[in-house]
């Protein structure tokens, strides 16, 4: 993968997962933007995507680490939730000393299937993204030891499909890109299902894994970040799990209310535990 742009300014690039096109699910409808105002800021609901990209928004220099994360947003696997659960997530990293890098991955027709099989090509562009961060960690300034996932609702779920598709790359492909490691050093699920209705499962290899959860979540049962946690832990994996009394669904990196609006803090110091923000 050629890329033209320079990480020397710290204007974000955005770059296609792939050169010549995702193979696989196509729209015949042009990517659509909506911006739905519920929160009083820029909320936009990109639908009927068929070409991926990775946005990467470089660390400041005074204070990077090293780290990266790659964010990948919900949206019911049928729209990308952009800001909220994309470019703001970005922002706050940076503040961190971490480069982000924000996946708008193909999406299902907002009225179309949503079974497991349906969903597989978004499964692909997560794991292609991680793929192309360790390709580039020279080139973006990023150690490839210490490359993560956050993933938000739908997000979560396809960060959480990495654990069980995780491998250190095809050295055969002719793709450069495929000849990476897909595998991420650490997890964070917020609101998150599960891929398939199945709980992966986890063993002492398994990164470590930061969960969030909301009690009063109407859409991701609460039950099912504790029995992830569960499974986590009995595999033999590190897990953190933050069940919060209020906070409902979808409430981003900016919880409107309750003790949720804490969550940040409670990611930056697992990072900070797990040296992920030294530099």
């Amino acid at each position: 993968m050629l890329l033209t742009n320079s990480i020397s300014a710290r204007a974000e690039i955005e770059v296609p997962l792939r050169q010549n096109g995702a193979p696989g699910l196509q729209h015949q409808q042009a990517e659509t933007a909506e911006d739905r105002h519920e929160t009083g800021r820029l909320d936009r609901y990109i639908s009927y995507v068929s070409k991926p990209t990775l946005t990467i928004y470089p660390a400041p220099a005074d204070k990077a680490n090293g780290t990266a994360v790659l964010v990948v947003p919900g949206g019911g696997f049928r729209y990308v939730c952009i800001d909220k659960e994309g470019i703001e997530a970005a922002q706050w990293l940076n503040t961190q000393g971490i480069t982000a890098a924000v996946l708008k991955y193909r999406t299902l027709a907002p009225d179309g299937d949503r079974s497991w099989k349906s969903i597989q090509p978004l499964t692909a562009d997560t794991s292609r993204a991680m793929r192309v961060l360790r390709q580039h960690a020279g080139e973006w300034k990023i150690d490839s030891k210490k490359i993560g996932v956050l993933g938000f609702s739908a997000g979560g779920v396809m960060a959480l499909q990495l654990l069980m598709d995780q491998n250190e790359g095809d050295t055969s492909a002719t793709d450069t890109v495929e000849q990476a490691s897909n595998r991420a050093d650490f997890i964070a699920l917020v609101y998150t299902g599960v891929p398939g209705g199945k709980i992966p499962k986890a063993s002492k290899n398994t990164p470590p894994v930061f969960i969030v959860h909301a009690s009063d979540d109407p859409k991701a049962p609460p039950v099912v970040a504790a029995k992830i946690y569960q499974q986590l832990l009995e595999g033999g994996a590190q897990a953190e799990l933050h069940a919060f009394r209020r906070g409902d669904h979808g409430f981003g990196m900016t919880p409107a209310s309750g003790s949720a609006r804490n969550w940040t803090s409670l990611y930056a110091d697992w990072m900070r535990d797990l040296k992920l923000l030294d530099k």
